[in-house]
């Protein structure tokens, strides 16, 4: 059983309501005490101080002078003989309600009576003095409303009860719109989340504000890239793993025909040995040049790496002039060649691979440009840098970072092998393969590492 949604909004907001509530209440509640407590104490002040004033007083306490004291103090005031009589009274008094002898005690402290629909509270005290026999006082009982000793106590928790649910109001409403942009920020973070695992690794996760749903964002971001990333690497790697079940598999038909192709060209140059024509011996180069890809293309799907066989950069680059400048005229396409001094002196690891890379970028160069022109050149480091440019438009801006994947191609009977395996020559020389437009032209630069001497027949590896 799946666990009940519980909406983060109403997590966040009960809690503080309830919260709210209670310390509302509970300072309704003091305060409210601490009223009781006051009034009381006014009322016992306002008590002593009237029965000091009539206590030893000197004139009588007659019916007049009784009612204008009620009114004076704010309460009611009954004069009772020392038969329990009542004599005077600022209120109606039920009969026989102060029957009760003089000499007895009188209470200490306030008492509830009701008088008619109204409460009081009282208390009595004895009086003395000269007046006292004159009118036939002998105890005074003062009445306090009950109603308001209860209304003081309302008003002292009614203030402190609106101010705290007013405050819960108001604190309520602010949070419930902060959890609202909380929650509604989170629902889509959600949503691009879900986009993300289907497959959708374009998704665009918004990063503002910078606070933590901020930062989120960004991880989900970043995670959001890398899965695009493995996602890449997974598909290059599944189509490596294609292309070597297809070289596998078309490599040995390859081979069997170029063998074929060869043999029957050189049978046809042995009898035409008196001719100067050299396109024969041009087809012979191409085909081995063929079958160097073929070689290199079933060692990668053995996952294997063809032996080195070094040799001088000059030579490497006199066949690419004999094998290629045909193919260039033929195509009416100007080929230039710069040539820097010491190239015969300085040698590459596997001249066949070399000599196959650099043959792939030229020829790319003169099938899309009108002008091409290749530069050889020694750098630092005991490298040597070939430099291929063309006029043409270049490659498409959607594959400009990915050209040197498997599989990717701007021809329509393009394979997207061809720079695949340029770059791994260049790394396996110990160097690299980049391009890039410059004033209207495509440059495509391959740096590999050199040897000024010639390695030793057991030296298979160039690192």
């Amino acid at each position: 059983m799946s666990p009940r949604f519980r909406s983060l909004r109403l997590r966040l907001l009960l809690p503080l309501v309830m919260v709210s509530m209670i310390a509302a209440v509970v300072v309704a509640w003091a305060s409210y005490r601490s009223g009781d407590r006051l009034s009381r104490e006014q009322i016992e002040t306002r008590y002593r101080s009237i029965e000091a004033t009539l206590v030893g007083a000197p004139f009588p306490l007659t019916q007049s002078i009784t009612q204008s004291l009620s009114d004076l103090t704010n309460t009611e005031l009954i004069t009772i003989g020392n038969r329990g009589n009542v004599i005077n009274a600022s209120i109606p008094v039920p009969e026989n309600r102060w029957k009760q002898p003089a000499n007895s005690s009188e209470p200490s402290d306030f008492q509830f009576v009701r008088m008619g629909s109204e409460v009081f509270l009282y208390r009595i005290f004895s009086r003395h003095g000269p007046a006292a026999g004159n009118d036939g006082v002998d105890r005074i009982a003062v009445l306090f409303n009950y109603n308001d000793l209860h209304r003081a106590r309302i008003q002292a928790a009614a203030f402190p009860l609106a101010t705290g649910f007013s405050t819960i109001l108001l604190l309520s409403s602010i949070t419930f719109w902060i959890t609202h942009r909380l929650t509604s920020r989170l629902s889509y973070l959600q949503r691009q989340v879900n986009q993300i695992a289907e497959g959708h690794f374009d998704t665009e996760i918004p990063t503002d504000p910078i606070d933590e749903l901020g930062l989120l964002g960004a991880s989900v971001q970043r995670m959001s890239d890398q899965l695009s990333q493995m996602w890449q690497q997974l598909t290059r790697t599944q189509g490596e793993k294609l292309l070597h079940q297809l070289a596998s598999g078309l490599a040995h038909q390859l081979r069997n025909s170029l063998t074929g192709a060869r043999m029957a060209i050189e049978l046809h140059q042995r009898s035409c040995s008196d001719s100067e024509d050299t396109s024969l011996q041009v087809a012979i180069d191409q085909i081995e040049q063929t079958e160097d890809y073929v070689r290199q293309l079933t060692l990668a799907a053995a996952g294997k790496q063809d032996e080195d066989r070094p040799e001088r950069l000059i030579d490497c680059i006199h066949h690419l002039q004999n094998s290629i400048n045909p193919i260039a005229k033929h195509r009416h396409v100007p080929l230039q060649w710069s040539l820097a001094e010491g190239l015969r002196d300085v040698m590459v690891g596997d001249g066949p691979s070399y000599s196959a890379a650099a043959s792939n970028l030229i020829l790319n160069a003169i099938e899309i440009g009108s002008e091409v022109r290749v530069s050889v050149s020694l750098i630092r480091d005991q490298r040597c840098q070939i430099v291929i440019c063309d006029n043409g438009p270049g490659p498409p801006e959607q594959l400009a970072d990915e050209i040197f994947e498997p599989f990717v191609t701007s021809k329509p009977e393009g394979l997207g092998l061809g720079l695949p395996l340029v770059r791994r020559t260049a790394q396996r020389h110990g160097g690299t393969v980049k391009w890039e437009r410059c004033n209207g032209w495509t440059q495509f630069t391959m740096t590999t590492q050199i040897s000024t001497t010639s390695p030793s027949p057991s030296a298979n590896k160039l690192l």
